[in-house]
């Protein structure tokens, strides 16, 4: 039994499905997804629906199923879902193809994510979310919270300066941070699509752009998929596996 995380899976149902083939992911182990399942890629509603299906995979919200549901439950008009470089045109085309019912339960199911989820692997404390975070809460479901406050813990980064979050806050959580939201080819540099380990600030942002879109500044994206498991049992570099698209 192992307890995984990934993030920023953006419509990339292939990869997706590799991933889950080279962990030989069962029924016995869990995967956390740390939001954006959704937009740019073209599989996103096909995905969706297999991760909706499937009792040990739970989701946080990213801030792309926020603007979706933003976009569906408060206004259509105006938003930022639609934006090219937020590739929910495609998205939105996929799901308005679906039945009412299909859509609808779609909708439920990302009003009832987790913003932030609280786990323990071995002696190890987590903190998964998909960007920022409530310091001192466990678990948290958007049904909890306020739009201001669901919008600020997925939008809000430590590498986003007009949405900027203190890498201090997350040292003085207390627990080891996983997240992702901004990709690390952002901090690392172009070249570098590897997972970004701040070991002083107890963060790990495993978003490799795996579906980065035409114009970003980097070109080469991946996977991360990170055991949870391992890395509390001290494995280090062998609890991180990248899935190229």
């Amino acid at each position: 039994m192992a307890l995984y995380a990934c993030s920023d899976l953006h419509g990339q149902y292939g990869l997706f499905q590799q991933m889950l083939e080279g962990i030989h992911f069962s029924m016995e182990d869990t995967l956390f997804i740390l939001g954006d399942v959704i937009d740019r890629g073209p599989g996103s509603i096909p995905m969706l629906l297999d991760i909706m299906s499937r009792p040990n995979v739970f989701c946080v919200m990213g801030n792309h199923e926020l603007m979706m549901y933003e976009y569906y439950k408060r206004s259509r008009f105006g938003s930022a879902w639609l934006y090219a470089a937020n590739g929910g045109r495609m998205t939105k085309q996929a799901f308005e193809q679906l039945r009412a019912h299909e859509r609808m339960k779609i909708l439920s199911y990302i009003e009832e994510m987790s913003m932030q989820i609280d786990v323990f692997a071995e002696d190890m404390h987590f903190l998964l979310s998909h960007s920022d975070f409530l310091i001192g809460e466990e678990n948290v479901k958007f049904a909890e919270v306020d739009m201001d406050t669901a919008r600020n813990m997925v939008w809000r980064s430590p590498w986003r300066t007009h949405e900027y979050v203190p890498e201090s806050k997350y040292a003085e959580d207390g627990r080891v941070h996983v997240i992702g939201h901004v990709p690390t080819q952002r901090i690392l540099g172009a070249n570098r699509p590897e997972a970004y380990v701040d070991a002083e600030h107890m963060i790990i942002n495993i978003d490799l752009g795996c579906a980065a879109i035409e114009g970003s500044f980097f070109t080469t994206g991946r996977l991360c998929c990170l055991n949870l498991t391992k890395l509390a049992r001290g494995e280090g570099r062998e609890a991180f596996t990248y899935y190229l698209p």
